[in-house]
């Protein structure tokens, strides 16, 4: 039997989507792998296509690896449990089944271990992520060169993941996974081995990927969703390594403290459980939770390098809830230490020798925030967030003062702003990431004013260029002192905008977008009627090198590429971003790197929608995080929502103007057609096949273009199906059923073109239903089930007494209502369109007019 270097352990659920590429970054690595590495897959129940796979791999490597099928699924730790006993190499490891390995790994560990083996028993490599999320694991920190470290020496040097983890075989003896957890079952495994032998080796020629799922999807993503996570952790990970420690040493060492730790933010960070804990689990795991906390050091909370200040307090506070000397010292301590007295800048921005500023401070204790202009205190408004409030497992431990001022600003004179509390104490001042101010820079300017940090107060006076340049330098010198991540990138583009200033300053450039890879919406409509107009104001559409409209829009006017190097430069001297989609990282090409261009930028934003709002959307859409210049609105309904929930936009700003898009709507009738396009479902994003095959959406919509009788209708009628669903959905659309009648769109027809020569729309919740009502056209909402991923008690819109069409909640009921939309031409009932009208303020055509002329009406930041 040949004797391997290496055995990897791979458990696979329902791992089709991804388990090639796990496989193939082991065959595929420059170590040989016929001679050196066995792959032992435990197929754990999987009810997809792995099965099919991983057997199509044995068969071209009998000798390298075995595959064993568990008849039901037992869980990551089980099935790993039975692949490390079939294993047979000298060093094991165990890969994720979504993951995948550097080809060099392998050949570099096997040096490392050849080098120094004698000393310790696992091997770490770095982690990085990819997927929804890219970038380095937080953990990243300990890989600056190859070393062993002593765990005692540096107990931050934690090791949480046994697939970024080589470990010796004969280390680790009848070791085994322990069954009872379903989630850190590798860091209980892990640091059983680290408490008998505290040295570990790190391996910077290794890579290990570990991916992201957008849909939140993998095990350790949903674990928080399950009581699993909770008690049956605190038992036996937190309380087991804790007793172990005690076994071992006496007492808890701090590297096991710190991994405790690392884990316990996450958990701590959950913020709401009253859907998966009764009240009595709940007091049970705080009573637990509270126990395990004795045995952590504050200072080892203190130095999280991944917790917010505000959740450290939080954990601090709830370790001496029982001890109140220790709340006292709490109160005048810690909070001084976290800077929980700190006041956090979201805008600041001075238009027309007027400065505004909205600003929050988050506290546990109720404080409030003062503001004084040159030592006399002003009139503060206080606006309420709800959402920016923060909780713990189901409790309140934070809320959120939030508030705003403006200040009228006189060239001639210097402004001294500073922050206290009722009681008279100094608040230190912060800025949230959106604001065109940070800490970073230390200063923003206008054409007329300079504002600096110093001291702990704000500073204000008239600009001149000698202070600008002499501020300029000294930010970027300290980006070159401190290098911050991001100063690779803020300092070159900084010294292009200082070169450039002279030329560019008087510019007035407006940039256009939908989203990055798409040019059908709101931007595109309002670009292709602006960009001819005010040709002293110089408009380009930003898109993504690789898009399908690229050279349409090439045609139509002038293209910048999305993230290009013109992009981000243009973007440091923009007046206005124009957008259907509001996202700071959309909007922004520098995102990542914002705080490094704070300061200079002087660019507004104006919210053209991608779909009325009709569900509450304020945890996303708020001025604190997107201080929108305009917010555009289609009907009095919606316009009314914005005020309702706490977006906390002015009236000034939210503007009742109609769609530009609509302007491109054109009722006709030279086509026969049913459409049918649902929404998305979030909860199927990245799923495999399986999934998607037995969910609820699919089951419905796979029915509903495979009914005979609705099939038949039409052929009797003479109309044409076509199935356009949401865009996500096309990553699955081969699952669907074909039957040669219904059209699937595969070309991605212009969704103006579909509306306007649709006869009749079949949809559940999407907006879509909007357009095509506008061009008093039938819609008919098929709401099956709750499967929906908004809170339809959180919307203005009531489908029943407000929507343009029947709500059926059946496939037949559905069925029979098209049939007798098409025995009547497709006409709209007279109920319906009475409905439409109400809804909508605008049907002349003129959208995109009255949108431009607002746009132009903006105040100019300058």
């Amino acid at each position: 039997m040949n004797q391997f270097k290496f055995s990897v352990v791979i458990a696979a659920y329902n791992s089709d989507l991804w388990i090639s590429k796990a496989i193939n970054s082991i065959i595929n690595q420059t170590l040989n792998f016929e001679k050196n590495i066995q792959i032992i897959i435990v197929n754990d129940g999987s009810t997809d296509n792995t099965g099919q796979i991983c057997q199509g791999f044995k068969a071209k490597y009998p000798k390298n690896i075995k595959y064993i099928v568990n008849e039901e699924n037992l869980g990551p730790s089980e099935t790993r449990n039975i692949g490390l006993k079939q294993s047979s190499g000298e060093y094991i490891n165990f890969l994720d089944s979504d993951d995948y390995i550097s080809s060099t790994t392998f050949r570099n560990i096997l040096n490392f271990f050849n080098k120094y083996g004698d000393e310790i028993d696992l091997v770490s490599i770095p982690i990085y992520f990819f997927g929804e999320k890219e970038g380095e694991h937080p953990l990243n920190f300990k890989y600056n060169k190859d070393k062993i470290i002593n765990l005692f020496e540096s107990p931050d040097h934690i090791q949480l993941s046994s697939s970024s983890c080589f470990f010796k075989r004969k280390s680790i003896g009848n070791l085994k996974f322990n069954n009872n957890i379903t989630v850190s079952e590798d860091v209980v495994f892990i640091n059983q081995l680290l408490l008998k032998n505290p040295n570990i080796g790190f391996c910077i020629g290794g890579k290990y990927y570990y991916r992201k799922r957008d849909d939140k999807s993998s095990l350790i993503d949903n674990s928080s969703l399950k009581k699993e996570y909770f008690n049956d952790r605190v038992q036996h990970y937190f309380k087991f390594l804790i007793d172990k420690s005690i076994e071992i040493y006496g007492e808890v060492p701090l590297f096991i403290q710190y991994t405790i730790m690392y884990d316990l933010q996450w958990l701590f960070d959950v913020s709401s459980v009253n859907n998966i804990l009764t009240p009595v689990e709940l007091k049970k795991l705080r009573k637990q939770l509270h126990e395990v906390m004795q045995y952590i050091d504050d200072e080892v909370i203190f130095k999280q390098k991944n917790m917010t200040d505000l959740l450290k307090a939080n954990i601090i506070f709830f370790k001496y809830k029982d001890n109140p000397k220790k709340n006292h010292e709490f109160e005048k301590t810690v909070i001084k230490r976290l800077k929980l007295n700190t006041v956090y800048i979201d805008v600041f921005e001075i238009i027309n020798d007027n400065l505004y500023i909205l600003a929050n401070l988050p506290t546990m204790l109720n404080n409030r925030a003062e503001i004084y202009l040159n030592d006399e205190k002003l009139e503060l408004n206080e606006l309420k967030f709800p959402q920016r409030d923060k909780y713990c497992l189901s409790y309140k431990y934070s809320t959120n003062y939030s508030f705003e001022v403006e200040i009228p600003l006189d060239k001639q004179k210097e402004y001294e702003i500073k922050f206290k509390t009722p009681s008279d104490v100094d608040l230190f001042i912060d800025f949230s990431r959106p604001c065109n101010f940070s800490r970073i820079v230390g200063y923003a300017k206008t054409k007329d004013y300079m504002s600096y940090l110093e001291d702990n107060k704000i500073i204000i006076k008239r600009k001149s260029n000698k202070n600008w340049l002499k501020r300029e330098f000294k930010t970027i010198y300290s980006m070159l002192k401190k290098r911050e991540k991001g100063y690779k990138t803020g300092i070159p583009l900084r010294l292009i905008y200082l070169l450039t200033y002279p030329y560019m300053k008087n510019k007035r450039i407006w940039l256009f977008m939908d989203l990055p890879a798409i040019a059908d919406d709101n931007g595109r409509q309002i670009y292709t009627y602006a960009k001819d107009k005010d040709p002293n104001i110089k408009k380009y559409f930003v898109l993504r090198k690789d898009s399908k409209d690229i050279e349409d829009m090439k045609k139509l006017g002038d293209v910048i590429y999305f993230k290009s190097i013109k992009h981000r430069f243009i973007a440091l001297y923009a007046e206005k971003i124009i957008t259907s989609h509001p996202d700071n990282n959309i909007i922004y090409p520098f995102w990542g790197n914002y705080p490094f261009f704070a300061g200079l930028l002087k660019s507004s934003t104006i919210f053209l929608q991608h779909g009325i709002t009709k569900d509450n959307v304020s945890s996303w859409l708020n001025e604190y995080d997107k201080h929108l210049a305009m917010f555009l609105t289609v009907s009095k309904f919606e316009y009314k929502s914005i005020f309702k929930y706490p977006y906390n936009y002015k009236k000034e700003i939210v503007k009742l103007l109609g769609f530009p898009r609509f302007d491109n709507l054109e009722k006709q009738e030279d086509s026969r057609q049913i459409l049918i396009m649902p929404s998305w479902r979030r909860y199927l994003k990245f799923k495999s096949n399986e999934i998607v095959l037995n969910s609820e959406f699919f089951k419905r919509f796979n029915s509903l273009i495979n009914n005979e009788k609705l099939i038949e209708a039409a052929k009797k009628y003479n109309y044409e199906i076509v199935f356009k669903p949401h865009p996500n959905v096309y990553d699955f659309i081969d699952l669907f059923d074909r039957n040669g009648y219904v059209t699937i769109d595969y070309e991605h027809e212009k969704y103006q073109k579909v509306f306007n020569h649709g006869s009749l729309l079949i949809t559940d919740y999407s907006s879509v239903a909007f357009d095509f009502a506008y061009l008093k056209k039938p819609v008919l909402y098929y709401q099956y089930s709750k499967d929906y991923h908004f809170n339809l008690q959180e919307s203005y819109f009531d489908y029943e007494t407000m929507g343009f069409g029947e709500v059926c909640r059946n496939e037949n009921e559905l069925v029979d209502v098209i049939i007798e939309y098409m025995k009547n031409n497709c006409e709209l009932k007279e109920e319906y369109e009475k409905r439409i009208k109400a809804y909508f303020l605008f049907g002349d055509q003129k959208n995109s007019m009255r949108v431009y002329d607002a746009i132009k009406r903006l105040p100019r930041k300058v």
